[in-house]
């Protein structure tokens, strides 16, 4: 959603923003984006795992 949001902002305001400054904070943006879902899946799958193993008492 977030990146949808940056892009959104961006494609609204395409007359008003000079691209060759702004690529590339873009990309840095979207590569962290991407690095806390796959950080948030990867913890997610981890936990699904643990509730999958038997309890013993």
């Amino acid at each position: 959603m977030l990146q949808v949001s940056i892009f959104q902002t961006l494609q609204n305001n395409l007359r008003g923003v000079d691209f060759s400054l702004l690529l590339v904070d873009v990309m840095a943006i979207a590569e962290e984006v991407d690095s806390q879902l796959a950080q948030a899946m990867t913890s997610y799958v981890a936990e699904s795992k643990l509730d999958m193993l038997p309890v013993h008492a």
